[in-house]
């Protein structure tokens, strides 16, 4: 059963991690899958490791903060493919310290990452999508939604976590009389390089295949067509 057969499915930070076990798992339902990041040596080796499972993959490097950029890389898209069924918001980058402490420049890129980038290729997609529709889904995180445990060092990521949660809701209003379904997962802690990176005391049983069957899920219309707006949280078997 291929239920994404023939659909094209864009993913934002999909060298490793939650990105690259997406890619995988919409690639087994079917779907061409476009990977995208700006570390091609990660895209390469999850598009080789795809292709030698026999899964439809190719590769973007891109900065999803830079519009140009994103213009472009949707473009391309357009040329290649002709259409995108499916866009995962799931580009991101986690820094942290002191409030008081924090350098604005900082501030700014964080928020460019994580909500700028998810903007402009949510804006490029719904370009895309408004003439037969499709699926988006916002990678945002638990300590984007409110009254879950937040964590001293981490004001700028939170900000963007729960912007992305808003704009899911958002969107997803936008959406409906095109019939562009947006709805989002907010992953408590998961075995990811960024988790080990950013917090390495912490410890969790959740892993990037385990938040890529719940992203699968929502971008399947046969699983999930009479859903949008929504923000599935997953709290980590810790």
């Amino acid at each position: 059963m291929q239920p994404l057969k023939n659909q094209v499915a864009l993913i934002t930070g999909g060298g490793r991690g939650i990105g690259a076990a997406t890619a995988e798992a919409l690639a087994r339902k079917g779907a061409q899958v476009i990977v995208a990041s700006r570390t091609e040596a990660e895209l390469i080796a999850t598009v080789a490791a795809l292709r030698t499972a026999g899964l439809k993959t190719s590769l973007i490097v891109l900065d999803v903060a830079d519009e140009a950029a994103v213009v472009a890389a949707f473009s391309r898209i357009t040329a290649e493919w002709g259409r995108l069924d499916i866009l995962v918001n799931n580009a991101a980058i986690l820094l942290s310290g002191p409030f008081a402490e924090m350098a604005m420049s900082d501030w700014d890129r964080l928020l460019a990452v994580n909500l700028r980038g998810t903007v402009l290729c949510a804006r490029q997609a719904f370009r895309l999508m408004r003439e037969s529709g499709g699926s988006i889904v916002n990678v945002s995180s638990l300590g984007g939604l409110p009254g879950t445990d937040k964590f001293p060092g981490y004001a700028a990521y939170t900000v963007s976590k729960f912007a992305i949660t808003g704009l899911t809701e958002a969107l997803a209003a936008e959406g409906r009389e095109y019939n562009i379904r947006v709805n989002g997962v907010a992953p408590g802690a998961v075995d990811t390089v960024m988790l080990r990176q950013a917090a390495p005391h912490l410890r969790t049983r959740t892993g990037p295949a385990d938040v890529a069957k719940v992203i699968a899920f929502l971008c399947d219309p046969a699983e999930s067509g009479c859903m949008t707006g929504a923000m599935l949280a997953i709290n980590s078997n810790q």
